[in-house]
């Protein structure tokens, strides 16, 4: 070989290249107009459906407050069985409103709630619960105190209430 070109392949040689300059890495900020949209859009997004939860919460709240209610009223006698009748109206009021709720009484409100919750009131049970409100001299049984509870506590659970209410 000639000298001239051991020349040439000594400075094609790997070991007199350099390093390859990199350049600095890509930085995620500032980002895209688009992701500042899409950020925005989800944030939006966000508050719309925290604020949905938060109303169903607070439309549910005299549910959570009849509950707590119920279980206060545990001790079986009269007085405290005609608050449960009480509670059990007062819950239709918050839930129906008070134009159609107030004007039910006797079988009619027995009947209401029949039809807008999976509560049943049977024949016997209504006409113990009216001794026990309009007769002064009824001797108390703890088995109506019993249904009653039952009753009003499957109301407050499951009546189903209007979306225009």
């Amino acid at each position: 070989m000639s000298a001239e070109m051991n020349q040439t392949i000594t400075e094609a040689s790997l070991d007199n290249l350099h390093d390859i300059i990199v350049p600095p890495a890509v930085g995620f900020f500032p980002l895209a107009p688009g992701w500042y949209i899409l950020f925005l859009l989800l944030l939006t997004l966000l508050f719309h459906f925290g604020y949905r939860y938060y109303q169903a919460y607070k439309k549910e709240q005299y549910r959570r407050d009849a509950q707590r209610e119920l279980e206060s009223l545990n001790s079986k006698n009269r007085e405290n069985t005609i608050a449960l009748l009480g509670l059990a109206k007062r819950v239709g009021i918050s839930a129906y409103g008070r134009e159609t709720i107030a004007i039910l009484h006797g079988e009619a409100w027995w009947d209401f709630m029949e039809a807008h919750s999976k509560t049943s009131v049977s024949a016997a049970l209504r006409d113990s619960i009216e001794r026990l409100l309009y007769e002064e001299d009824v001797v108390f049984d703890e088995k109506v105190f019993d249904a009653v509870f039952l009753m009003v506590s499957q109301w407050i659970e499951t009546h189903k209430v209007d979306a225009d209410v």
